[in-house]
């Protein structure tokens, strides 16, 4: 049986040029590419957001829990503090993005992609995680307590001090990931995969004493 991939976004190939204000329609976003705008809105209620483009882009510590993103690419944007908890991400890609203490707790994000991004102090705390792909971003003091990891994969990551405490981590591959100390829940590590150096800095974690002789 052929493995399952992430789904990429499915997006129109001309996309007409908009403002986001432009754009909105009673709170839904559809269709459209958004470049070189600073977007501070705040939504009387549920955001949502399909087939779109956000390129450099500046969100201003935007406050958009519960909202809803399918079909969206976010390219050069900086995202830092915004609030998604709760939200939806479906067949989203953020790439050479900033996102720097952002909020995804108890988020649903399904077939998504970062990118060359910096998750440093991002929060995924209790968030649900199918079918995601972190591949060469910084995910500095990220916090996965509580996650549910299915399908995801961390590759090539700055993972110094992540906390995936009480976080299932079977299937998870971290072997081609760089840290020197991470939180987890040595009860939940069965299945997972480590190279022979991080194995020793698990060791170490849990006061054991590694012997150069045979």
């Amino acid at each position: 049986m052929k493995k399952k991939q992430r789904e990429t976004p499915i997006i129109q190939e001309q996309l007409p040029e908009t403002s986001f204000l432009e754009g909105l329609d009673e709170e839904y976003l559809n269709g459209c590419r958004i470049t070189q705008e600073t977007i501070d809105y705040e939504p009387a209620g549920t955001l949502h957001v399909d087939g779109v483009i956000f390129e450099n882009v500046s969100f201003t510590e935007i406050n958009w829990p519960r909202s809803e993103f399918v079909d969206v690419v976010f390219i050069n944007c900086d995202l830092s503090n915004a609030d998604f908890s709760r939200s939806v991400f479906h067949r989203t890609e953020f790439r050479n993005s900033k996102l720097l203490g952002v909020n995804f707790a108890e988020a649903g994000v399904r077939h998504t992609l970062f990118s060359d991004c910096v998750l440093n102090y991002a929060t995924f705390g209790f968030s649900l995680c199918k079918f995601v792909h972190f591949e060469n971003s910084s995910l500095r003091q990220a916090d996965f307590y509580e996650s549910e990891l299915q399908a995801a994969e961390f590759s090539a990551c700055d993972m110094e001090e992540i906390n995936f405490s009480e976080t299932n981590m079977a299937g998870v591959d971290l072997s081609s990931n760089r840290f020197e100390s991470i939180q987890v829940t040595i009860e939940k590590m069965a299945g997972c995969t480590v190279s022979p150096n991080q194995a020793m800095a698990f060791a170490r974690q849990l006061g054991m004493r590694i012997s150069d002789t045979e």
